[in-house]
């Protein structure tokens, strides 16, 4: 069937389609057989099209359920048809993570596809998704293909709008309403429930009455009404209408009128129309026969007329009037019908008129009885629904009067019913059926096996399905081959030859192979040749060496002899045997960085880890924590005792940091601050040079004073700080709450036991802690002499400060403001101070763990630097030692020596020819040379005098004076060509003025600089020039910016043409030529 597209505001169709299957879950997304429909307001569907395989599915899609309504009406298939193979059902949304269909509504009952009774069945859905599924049957292994299929079924859908729906839609919408509602049964109610079209007119109300429920019409005829029935009243008739013409002219004639009975149903008791005669005189020479005219008249009404005459009156008198005619036949062939007959009035001109009627009329008792057929009386109101919730039904009826004397029955059905659904249900979520298990996800040995199940619902607050809409069991085909796989190689054996080239071996198993694999390639053995190096030669080799109680035996170059510790000590003392530079085999000082003390192992082998790990208590690292401070009082007697130390503290901080919460708060910091201190004795030195050179650095040192200050600052409560001073290094602890922002400085003043040797130290810290922790803690630890340890000192670089770490826990991401810390220098007579971080992922850098990416230097002082920070981290200074004999760059030299050189040239060649062009423009000229001159020799000094503080101040000034002096003879020259052209150059005062701008000008604003910085400024550590800092550079920048804008000033005024001026000259007076050099900032 074909319809074309129906336009109108309220009716729209959208279509969606998204496959659904049995095996495979039927979701928005699935990627199976599917059909779409998309943008008809009708469509057709038809199942060996739209479902050619199985599984497939086929989806509507309502575009907006509160405004359309989905009608379909299904054709069943009429040959075979397998139960519940086709699913239909409607449903609001679908997740597709949890394969659950959101208010899931079945349609199998309402369709019953398979249900012979009826062909034809319809369906009304109101919510989103609209969809048909064929599905596998359950055993489908054990079906053969082709049979119990279902055959061909047809589909027609319709969406309708909710709101004047179109006269279209509703026509074929009313037409599938009908026939739903005449095939209903009490069994098979109708499907469509409600329709926005009205299907049905209200007939309109002809002229009549309902009498018992017949209808009776208001029609006389009053030509077959008896004589008697003429003379009823006249009530209810409406006024006569106008007498017509005349029949005749002359002779006599009729003249009739009528009148209407209103209002059109009422019932009328009288006569229609009379008549009265009219021109009565006689005809001359014309004789008519009056009867005849009278007769056309009234056959002429009767013609206009809708009904029957009801009667006409004759009003002549004297007239002969013929004989009646027979009375006609009866009206009805069974009841009681009316016979009539008429007569006519014969008159002349010499007769008188008639009188009497023209007509009768009478009953005739017919003694046959009339059949009567059956009537249906009016439907009764529908029922109430069956059901309070769900899908129910509703029905009414209507009574049939029973035919009469033989009538027709009635047709039609006494009882029509449809479905309802008053109230949506609460529908649990139920799982459909498992589809069939998909292929062994492996052709060989193990492999997995995997089903699924749709979740239809839950509905309008139902249950939840539970359980997994997926189950995965183990399959196994057969056995998979397996290749041989080689075991690993065993270790090498013992070389042929100690030296000169032997041969080493080590063999192989191969494991398999199995099930007809591959075998293992390869050998099972290998060799390789090793100590390839040559043999030492007697001269390559250290001799036996006896220095006491030790005996070193001989050792080839490059490899390392080792002896017992002495007695007080365990382990192993290491000494290697290396070639000098001539070649000559000979040993290096033994390290004992393996050897540990005797009372460091004991306090190594106590027991007090496994019992904080019990929950016992800490008292036992309280102890250890104590004797280790003690034992490290008296010193380090090895190498090895400086890690035993560090090792043992690692240990407890580790300890107690994970045993924090249940174990007793460990309040021992000034123990465990002073055995730090004790590792930085200056005694230690040598042997941290040992350790390091031996592969142990000061990495792990940092961390450990870095978890150290994390344990300690844990245990303390809000607004609590801790500060320990020792001999070598000094420590602040603070802990605040992170709803405040804190400010650290560092070292306070006035702490008790401050030391000469960091009281000069600086340190500021602004911290703004980051959300989700309740306290974050604050360390800043200042160390005398490990700058001296992690020295990198080479011959032009060394560390020129204290090392200071700054630790904040937890570590922030990004600091709010950065770290200033303040150094006093270690050394005099060094250069280009560069700050430090340490960073240990900067290990293969030229500076090794240092790196000077995340801070700044800002010279304070001489001797003084301040480091500017974005980062925690360990600080110190690095600086480059300066050459006393340091002299100015090459590039500096030349440059400064050529110009001042051409502009002596420039002098002496003016000062030759003075009495040809003295003039003021010379003088200026000459100036401008001599403060450029003077300026490029201060450059030079200043560059070797930079750490004499009096003499770069000097430096400073006068650079500042001859620089300025510069720009202003350039602003004199410019004034004095402009004073030049206007013609306003006379005397020697104007000379003066020029002398005082050029010169004096410059030495003010110096004087004014000195004066109120104090010389404060004027050179740098690195530089003899204005400092950066406190504005004093503006004293410069901004006159040489004045003396600028006065130059263009002056150019401006001296380029607009003149006006008009008296030019007097004094006798024997020249003007001076102008010079050719015109433009002063070119010069300058």
């Amino acid at each position: 069937m074909a319809w074309s597209a129906v336009t109108g505001p309220c009716v729209a169709l959208v279509l969606l389609f998204f496959g659904s299957t049995f095996c495979t879950p039927s979701g928005p997304a699935s990627a199976t057989c599917a059909t779409l429909e998309q943008s008809r307001f009708f469509g057709v569907f038809t199942s060996t099209t739209d479902l050619s395989s199985t599984p497939c599915s086929w989806t509507l899609q309502n575009p907006d359920p509160r405004r359309y309504t989905v009608y379909m009406k299904i054709t069943k298939p009429t040959d075979s048809c397998a139960p519940r193979q086709i699913k239909t059902f409607q449903f609001d949304s679908f997740i597709e993570t949890s394969r659950t269909y959101l208010g899931m509504d079945s349609f199998d009952e309402v369709v019953r596809l398979c249900d012979p009774s009826t062909t034809v069945t319809y369906l009304e859905s109101t919510k989103q998704f609209l969809q048909i599924r064929k599905v596998a049957p359950r055993n489908a292994l054990a079906i053969v293909e082709g049979e119990n299929e279902v055959s061909e079924f047809k589909a027609e859908f319709l969406v309708v709008g909710k709101r004047n729906p179109s006269m279209h839609a509703c026509k074929m919408l009313c037409q599938w309403l009908e026939m739903c509602l005449s095939s209903s049964t009490h069994d098979y109610p109708c499907g469509i429930m409600n329709t926005p079209c009205q299907c049905w007119e209200v007939p309109k109300r002809k002229p009549g009455s309902y009498r018992g429920h017949v209808f009776e019409a208001l029609h006389f005829d009053f030509a077959h009404c008896p004589p008697s029935s003429l003379s009823l009243s006249a009530e209810g008739w409406a006024g006569w209408g106008r007498w017509s013409v005349c029949s005749q002219e002359c002779g006599g004639g009729v003249q009739v009128r009528s009148r209407t009975c209103q209002p059109d149903d009422a019932v009328c008791e009288g006569t229609v129309e009379e008549g009265r005669s009219c021109n009565p005189q006689p005809c001359i020479g014309k004789e008519r026969n009056k009867s005849q005219g009278l007769r056309a008249i009234v056959g002429m009404r009767r013609d206009n007329t809708d009904d029957a005459n009801h009667g006409v009156v004759a009003t002549q008198t004297d007239a002969k009037i013929n004989e009646w005619t027979p009375w006609s036949t009866c009206s009805v062939t069974c009841g009681e019908g009316w016979q009539g007959r008429t007569r006519v009035c014969a008159t002349s001109s010499f007769s008188t008129q008639c009188t009497g009627p023209l007509r009768e009329n009478r009953p005739c008792n017919n003694t046959a009885v009339c059949p009567v057929d059956g009537a249906w009386d009016e439907w009764t109101p529908w029922s109430l629904c069956s059901s309070t919730c769900g899908r129910g039904y509703r029905d009414r009826t209507r009574a049939c009067k029973q035919p009469q004397n033989g009538g027709q029955p009635c047709t039609g059905h006494t009882r029509q019913t449809k479905h309802c659904n008053i109230a949506v249900c609460p529908v649990d979520g139920y799982w459909t059926e498992w589809s069939t298990w998909s292929a062994c996800s492996a052709s060989c040995s193990n492999g997995t096996m995997e089903r699924t199940r749709d979740c239809n619902g839950p509905s309008y607050g139902g249950s939840e399905c539970y359980g997994n809409p997926r189950e995965i069991t183990n399959c196994f085909l057969q056995e998979c081959p397996v290749d041989g796989r080689w075991q690993s190689w065993s270790t090498w054996g013992s070389c042929s030859k100690t030296c000169g080239g032997g041969i080493q071996q080590r063999q192989r198993v191969c494991e398999g192979p199995f099930f007809g694999g591959e075998p293992c390639p390869g050998e099972t053995g290998e060799q390789r040749r090793c100590n390839e190096k040559r043999c030492p030669e007697p001269h390559e080799i250290c001799p036996e060496q006896n220095t006491g109680d030790v005996v070193w035996k001989k050792t080839p170059a490059g490899d390392m002899a080792a002896v017992a510790c002495p007695a007080d000590a365990s382990g192993l003392i290491l000494r290697r045997c290396t070639l000098d530079a001539v070649g000559l085999a000979s040993w290096e000082n033994p390290t004992y960085i393996n050897c540990v003390s005797k009372n460091y192992e004991t306090i190594q082998t106590l027991d007090y880890i496994s019992k904080a790990q019990q929950g016992q208590s800490v008292d036992g690292v309280a102890e250890v924590i104590s004797r280790l401070r003690f034992s490290s009082d008296e010193g380090a007697k090895y190498s090895g005792d400086l890690l035993a130390v560090m090792e043992i503290l690692r240990n407890t901080t580790e300890l107690i940091w994970l045993l924090l919460t249940c174990l007793p708060l460990f309040n021992d910091p000034q123990n465990y601050v002073q055995t730090i201190s004790n590792l930085l004795k200056e005694e230690h030195r040598e042997k941290w040079e040992e350790a390091q050179l031996m592969g142990a650095t000061v990495k792990e040192f940092l961390r450990l004073v870095e978890d150290s200050v994390n344990m300690i600052g844990m245990q303390m409560s809000g607004f609590q700080d801790v500060y320990e001073v020792t001999e070598n290094l000094v420590l602040s602890i603070h802990k605040r709450p992170t709803s405040t922002s804190s400010n650290f400085t560092f070292p306070v003043k006035g702490w008790r036991g401050m030391l000469e040797w960091f009281n000069e130290f600086a340190s500021k810290h602004t911290y703004f802690p980051p959300d989700g922790n309740d306290a974050f803690v604050t360390g800043i630890v200042l160390y005398r002499n490990l700058a001296s340890i992690l020295s990198f000192q080479s011959n032009t670089t060394l560390l020129n400060s204290k090392v200071v770490s700054v630790i904040v826990k937890p570590t922030p991401a990004l600091l709010s403001s950065p770290v200033e810390i303040e150094f006093p220098h270690l050394h005099n007579g060094t250069m280009n101070e560069t700050c430090l971080s340490w960073d240990e992922s900067e290990s293969s850098s030229l500076l090794g763990s240092w790196s000077a990416r995340s801070c700044r230097a800002v010279p304070v002082h001489p001797f003084r630097t301040k480091c500017v920070c974005d980062s925690l981290s360990t600080f110190a200074i690095l600086a480059r030692i300066m050459d006393k004999a340091l002299l100015p760059s090459v590039t500096l030299i030349v440059g400064c020596g050529v110009s001042s050189l051409t502009l002596l040239l420039l002098i002496i060649i003016y000062v030759s020819v003075w009495k040809y062009i003295r003039s003021e423009r010379s003088v200026i000229l000459i100036n401008f040379c001599l403060s450029i001159i003077c300026s490029n020799a201060l450059i030079l000094v200043g560059q070797t005098q930079a750490r004499n503080k009096v003499v770069c101040t000097l430096v400073a000034a006068f650079l500042h004076f001859f620089f300025l002096s510069s720009f202003c003879w350039v602003l004199t020259e410019a004034w004095q060509s402009y004073m030049a052209v206007t013609g306003r150059l006379r005397n020697r005062i104007i000379r003066k003025r020029f002398l005082c701008l050029g010169w004096g000008l410059p030495a003010l604003v110096v004087a004014v600089s000195v004066g109120f910085t104090k010389a404060k400024g004027y050179g740098t550590v690195n530089y003899c020039w204005l400092s950066l800092e406190g504005g004093l550079l503006y004293s410069f920048v901004g006159p040489a910016a004045a003396v600028v804008l006065g130059i263009t000033v002056e150019l401006l005024r001296g380029s607009a043409p003149p006006g008009p001026h008296l030019d007097v000259r004094c006798p024997g007076h020249h003007r001076p030529p102008l010079s050719p050099l015109s433009d002063p900032l070119r010069r300058l």
